[in-house]
């Protein structure tokens, strides 16, 4: 490598641009130079980088970097841009367990990955599948009377399944009998009362009723409308009248409304008015509904844990919804044969993705989320208890100074820095602060502006690392990790006590 580098040099000499090629040879200078160090390549390889890294134009500053790689390298490569080639080496440190997580309810579904220690979203999908009328809706009042096939009226509360009603065959436009399947009794919210010509009828805001229009549609009671025409039956012929008003009810909540489902025409008639029977309709479109919203979720997900060949899947959601994508057929094979657990949580949004990652702790006690984890909230309970631990910047850096630290943990977003602090009136002082942290003079007490700043995350881990402890470099992105950063991003499991 010496001697290829040396030649490149050569050619370095006949780049144009004065500044560039003065660039170009005084890096290869410095890696020249570090190289002569080695005696021989290290056992996995290695990967050194240089050039100039001054941010002012015409100002040199030429730096170094060498790194022994974790793996060996399996490819030999020489590079002279403007950016340096990171890719070989951060395939090493990539996490080689990729999780998919889906978090879904009727309502939306999140889609996401666990990446190590990072929880990334990758999408956000909501549904139009209608809300469950478990607290009321698409009924009618006890007292509504319905007609029956042998001419009787008898209010709605009454009726008993397989009792033979008044119905109408839309296809030949006459009035036939039906079947009652179901009776359904809800307590309701909202309820409004219809006047049409012939009769009212109070009904929940979202019973459907048949509407005349260029042709025949359905309207929920909130959506009737004045002058809007509706279907009525006299006798045994069924004719049109007009909606002449609506107003709302008050509803009494020990008061029950009641529905029915209907086979074969779907209808019947309340108060003399035609009728949808909503419920069981109802009840079915929010069921082909379900079915295509997990489909699409089904279809997107796969897509989204095949490209990025996730080991595992992890699914959860507050529903039922969750347990009919995982057993059906919404998932590819493939994925489908990676889920290693369905949780309930109490979100389908990215709250609920953190929340499958804790649920899933059994199924995860591998992956470096939950070693980071368990290993900061270790840390909080000898921290509660007291024990010999340190929390915070100074209290650490004395810890590591007297060689106390028997494993050092830093947030790898670690935010202070070593600055250089000048005043207007010329004192100076060099100061380790937060990045964003302001410093004023101690003489004068005049805000201090920074000359020049250098990290001390390196100088720290290595000099953790020299005294034989064990370094944790943990996230910010779980809520443990926010905690941890919160109390300054660094502390220690301590050999001994110190004062």
């Amino acid at each position: 490598m010496i001697n290829q580098l040396t030649q490149e040099k050569s050619t370095a000499e006949n780049i144009k641009s004065k500044t560039t090629r003065k660039n170009v040879i005084s890096a290869l200078e410095k890696i020249i130079q570090y190289l002569k160090l080695f005696k021989q390549t290290p056992p996995n390889g290695l990967a050194v980088f240089a050039g100039n890294v001054s941010e002012f134009e015409g100002k040199e500053d030429i730096r170094l970097w060498a790194i022994e790689p974790p793996e060996k390298l399996e490819t030999k490569i020489y590079w002279c841009d403007q950016v340096f080639v990171l890719d070989p080496l951060k395939e090493m440190v990539k996490e080689k367990d990729v999780y998919g997580l889906l978090v879904l309810d009727a309502k939306e579904a999140t889609i996401g990955l666990l990446k190590g220690k990072k929880i990334i979203v990758k999408k956000k999908m909501d549904s139009t599948v209608p809300s469950k009328t478990v607290k009321g809706g698409m009924c009618l009042h006890k007292t509504t009377l319905i007609k029956l096939a042998n001419g009787q009226e008898v209010p709605i509360n009454k009726i008993r399944r397989g009792e033979e009603i008044l119905c109408f065959d839309f296809s030949d436009g006459k009035v036939k009998s039906g079947i009652v399947e179901n009776i359904f009794k809800r307590r309701v919210e909202k309820a409004k009362k219809i006047f049409y010509e012939k009769g009212s009828l109070i009904a929940s805001d979202d019973h459907l009723i048949f509407v005349k229009k260029e042709k025949i549609e359905e309207k929920f009671v909130k959506d009737l409308e004045k002058q809007d025409m509706v279907f009525v039956l006299e006798g045994n012929e069924v004719k049109e009248a007009k909606i002449k008003n609506t107003s709302e009810v008050f509803v009494e909540a020990s008061t029950f409304f009641y529905d029915l489902e209907v086979s074969p025409f779907g209808n019947y008639f309340a108060n003399g008015l035609l009728v949808h029977n909503s419920q069981g309709r109802y009840d079915r479109l929010r069921e082909d509904a379900i079915n295509e919203f997990l489909t699409k979720v089904g279809e997107i997900s796969s897509k989204i844990f095949l490209e990025e060949k996730v080991s595992g899947v992890l699914i959860g959601g507050p529903g039922p919804v969750k347990e009919k994508l995982a057993k059906e057929d919404y998932l590819n094979y493939q994925i489908k044969n990676k889920i290693i657990a369905v949780k309930d949580v109490g979100y389908a949004d990215e709250y609920g993705l953190e929340e499958l990652v804790k649920r899933s702790e059994d199924a995860l006690e591998q992956t470096e989320i939950f070693k980071e984890k368990k290993l900061l909230n270790d840390f909080f309970v000898r921290l509660r208890e007291k024990e010999n631990v340190v929390v915070g910047l100074e209290k650490t850096l004395k810890a590591l100074e007297v060689g106390a630290i028997e494993e050092l943990i830093i947030s790898e977003n670690f935010e202070f820095v070593r600055k250089s602090l000048a005043c207007k009136n010329g004192h100076k002082k060099v100061a380790i602060l937060k990045k964003d942290e302001k410093a004023y003079c101690e003489i004068c007490g005049e805000e201090m502006k920074v000359e020049s700043e250098e990290e001390i995350f390196d100088e720290i881990v290595e000099k953790a690392e020299e005294l034989g402890a064990k370094v944790h470099i943990v996230s910010d992105d779980t809520e443990e990790g926010k905690g941890f950063k919160s109390m300054g991003g660094i502390g220690a499991i301590l050999r001994f006590k110190i004062e």
